[in-house]
């Protein structure tokens, strides 16, 4: 009965966003407060518009003021087959998906071929693109008088170029239906983003686009002031422009420059304020080989793509150094023909003679009337989203078309030589602390896109050489836990995850890794300890929850064990088929038949395919003495996993019961060649003659 491990997000959301961020425009506000003082809070867009009511519309008709909305068919762009549903997509694993409208709303459908009958349907709560490249879906499930539901992305995405329906992103390598957690990494670029309960994907109200804060910094101060009848070059808000040319970059690297990040100790995704180096917010690592490959770019990939340029190298230090604003205007969305604007107020004039070369031109005049962006920077399928053609904001003279796609992507999945990480902060670090991050990047690598043992061995080396060294961080001791857990150092994970509980007792992930160290080493004792506090500490931590029942379960306490996963089900009905397969286990171990078998019938309507969970279900069966219903069970459990022991077993009973002999006997010999060590099949096997 093992839960499931929170690990960080596979693969971003495809989402549409305009480029860069800025400044409000008017007032000569001298030098930008850097982030704000520590009494500036977040009061929303709303309080913007008053006097900025132009800017407000504009902004909100942008790809970043769209970025996440609520689901509108009189204005989506989706389109639908004559019987109103979208075709159907079907995964590997055999599960396949329907998009369709009812009502004003959008819903998602999954069924499986070889399971007639099953369905599991449930509706989209906000659209997460602005329709410029894709549209994916959240949907929401929480108690009905919580503050927070719990978020996770649906297995469909709209391509809004292709204009069809797929697979989201990552999801072609590993199906997470309905499951995937919008981690607040996730949720921070993608959205304004909302309060967090400490948890995976457990959210207050979602916010609806990336707000004008997230560019400007929280904006309280400045609202008070002109509320006070302040003057328009009041400096209470962080004017991005005013910032030295790196530090507006690093306001739109805060979603732009995509890669594995690890934050500062204290900080997390929600905390970047504009006016800040990002360097000492978070540092960014990527790929060596993405970086070395000139045909590879993802979808978030602009800033370090940009500065390959030799318009980025030749201003850099310049009063007209290029930032991203040099080319696109965050409060409005882009007017044909306005990049051609920007490039010729370089290259334009005589200027322009000795830089366009176009063979098809008689001239300067000619010349002019180009489109300078689709010559010089390529439009091609990205390193990690499929079904997008994105542009490359490394500006070229001569650019090599580009049918990259998502090789990259798909590669690391397949690829069998280690990656290696850099950092594009630039090694700002200490030396300590750089290893620990680089650690603390190889684990995240390891956990979300390329299993490698590698990872686990340069992550331990470099957190232990950084900690070793004087670095001193709490999360740096709970990856080196993980790292060594995941080598079976049982030993010293422990150690790792105990100075880590040490050092931040109030750190719920430090507790809940403790508690599986134990759990996994076969300490079910000495996990509950630290699993209790991690609930504690996060009540919404459904996984800590999770992990906390087992160890009841495997202490001999099945009362607590069924307490906490009744929470668990009740604070999430929806995306724990465990937890509703173990309730109905230990309900049943208490006797109490009915129940267990509500909670296993819940088990396998949200997954067919739970083995585990037919069985159960059949052995509840036979307690009550309905063999037909139990023989069914074991047949469905067999469907799901000709292998399974605990099926073969029970339906090797039930037939030597009906007197099928042969039949009895060539289950047992399959449940022997699963298990040769199961000494009650080979028992069995021998009473009825082998």
């Amino acid at each position: 009965m093992r839960a499931a491990r929170p690990l960080a997000l596979v693969l971003p959301l495809a989402i549409a966003a305009a480029y860069a961020l800025a400044a409000c425009g008017g007032g000569d506000a001298g030098a930008a407060l850097a982030s704000g003082g520590d009494g500036w809070t977040y009061v929303g867009d709303e309080a913007c518009a008053s006097c900025h009511a132009d800017v407000y519309t504009d902004y909100h008709r942008t790809g970043m003021g769209r970025s996440v909305s609520v689901f509108d068919p009189q204005e989506a762009p989706e389109q639908f087959g004559p019987d109103g549903e979208s075709p159907q997509v079907c995964a590997d694993d055999g599960y396949c998906y329907v998009a369709f409208v009812r009502g004003d709303s959008l819903f998602q459908r999954e069924t499986r071929p070889d399971t007639p009958g099953w369905e599991r349907t449930h509706a989209v709560s906000h659209v997460v693109g602005s329709g410029n490249a894709t549209r994916s879906y959240f949907m929401t499930v929480g108690e009905a008088d919580s503050t927070a539901a719990y978020v996770t992305e649906m297995p469909l995405t709209w391509y809004v170029e292709r204009e069809l329906w797929d697979l989201s992103p990552g999801y072609s390598q590993t199906n997470r239906r309905f499951e995937r957690p919008i981690n607040l990494e996730c949720m921070a670029c993608h959205n304004t983003a909302p309060t967090h309960a400490t948890s995976q994907n457990a959210y207050g109200e979602i916010p609806l686009g990336i707000s004008c804060e997230r560019c400007h910094g929280p904006g309280s101060a400045h609202v008070e002031a002109f509320d006070a009848g302040g003057a328009p070059e009041d400096t209470r808000i962080v004017n991005p422009s005013k910032l030295s040319a790196e530090l507006e970059l690093d306001v739109c690297q805060q979603c732009h420059l995509t890669g594995l990040s690890v934050f500062a100790p204290g900080e997390d995704a929600s905390t970047y304020r504009p006016g800040r180096p990002l360097a000492a917010h978070r540092a960014v690592f990527v790929r060596q080989e993405e970086l070395d490959d000139p045909e590879s770019f993802g979808i978030a990939s602009h800033a370090e793509r940009m500065r390959k340029s030799a318009c980025f190298q030749e201003t850099a230090g310049l009063e007209n150094a290029m930032t991203c604003t040099t080319c696109h205007d965050p409060h409005k969305p882009a007017e044909e023909g306005s990049y051609n604007v920007t490039c010729q107020s370089c290259h334009g004039g005589a200027a322009h003679e000795t830089v366009c070369s176009r063979p098809d031109t008689s001239g300067l005049e000619d010349a002019m009337t180009g489109d300078c962006v689709s010559c010089h920077m390529r439009s091609a399928g990205t390193s990690d989203i499929p079904h997008v053609s994105f542009t490359d904001h490394w500006i070229q003279r001569d650019p090599a078309p580009s049918q990259t796609g998502t090789r990259l992507a798909e590669e690391a999945f397949e690829r069998q030589t280690p990656f290696t990480l850099v950092d594009l902060a630039g090694a700002r670090a200490s030396g300590a602390e750089a290893d620990v991050q680089a650690g603390i990047a190889y684990l995240t690598l390891y956990d979300t896109e390329h299993r490698l043992p590698h990872y686990l061995t340069e992550a331990t080396t470099r957190i232990r050489r950084g900690l070793d060294a004087g670095a001193d961080r709490a999360d740096a001791y709970i990856a080196l836990g993980r790292a060594l857990l995941a080598q079976n150092d049982f030993g010293g994970a422990e150690t790792a995850l105990s100075e880590a509980v040490r050092r931040d007792p109030q750190n719920a992930y430090a507790a809940y890794w403790l508690g599986v160290t134990r759990t996994t080493r076969g300490d079910a004792r000495g996990a509950v300890a630290p699993l209790r506090d991690a609930v504690r500490l996060a009540p919404r931590f459904t996984e800590a929850r999770t992990e906390l029942a087992e160890a009841l379960g495997a202490s001999g306490d099945v009362a607590g064990a069924v307490r906490e996963l009744e929470r668990v089900v009740r604070q999430d009905p929806v995306h724990h088929v465990g937890a509703w397969n173990d309730l109905g286990l230990y309900r049943l171990q208490l006797g109490q038949v009915e129940p267990a078998r509500q909670a296993l019938r819940r088990a396998v309507a949200l997954d067919p395919m739970l083995a585990p969970a037919w069985v159960t279900l059949g052995a509840a069966a036979l307690q009550t003495g309905d063999a037909p219903e139990a023989e069914r069970a074991f047949l469905r459990a067999l469907r799901a996993d000709p292998a399974s022991t605990g099926a073969l077993g029970n339906l090797a009973v039930i037939r030597a019961q009906q007197g099928r002999i042969g039949d009895a006997r060539t289950l047992l010999r399959q449940l022997l060649a699963a298990d040769p060590s199961d000494q009650r099949a080979r028992a069995l096997l021998a009473e009825l003659g082998s």
